[in-house]
């Protein structure tokens, strides 16, 4: 019999999925601007290289750097609509929501999985 999954997990891993798109857009968005800043450098080098074959180690670079720097802005773009659907100001106020409903959930199954009892109300 499959193990029953509590409703608490499932917000638990919506939430760690938004803080997860968050954290790889902001990787990716980094990378990016590192290779922006790469590229100055590399066009530089082409500029004042003495020779052809030092012209072409830099075209060889100048081409990775432009591949690194694809793959990092595909991964912003990927994540960029989730992340801004988290940072507006009506979407955090729900999350923020979802939140303390979690924490309300999972007290509410600690409760419910413990050992309760009856306690009278009446003697008698």
């Amino acid at each position: 019999m499959a193990k029953e999954v509590k409703p608490s997990k499932h917000l638990e891993d919506f939430l760690n999925f938004l803080d997860q798109c968050e954290r790889e857009y902001q990787y990716a968005f980094e990378n990016m601007s590192t290779e922006d800043k790469r590229l100055q450098d590399l066009l530089h080098e082409l500029e004042f290289a003495a020779d052809k074959a030092e012209r072409n180690r830099v075209a060889t670079s100048l081409q990775r750097s432009r591949r690194e720097r694809r793959k990092s802005k595909d991964m912003v773009k990927l994540y960029e609509r989730i992340v801004k659907f988290k940072e507006d100001q009506n979407n955090r106020r729900t999350i923020n929501l979802l939140r303390q409903l979690l924490g309300q959930q999972r007290k509410e199954e600690e409760y419910l999985r413990s050992n309760r009892t009856y306690k009278k109300r009446m003697d008698g």
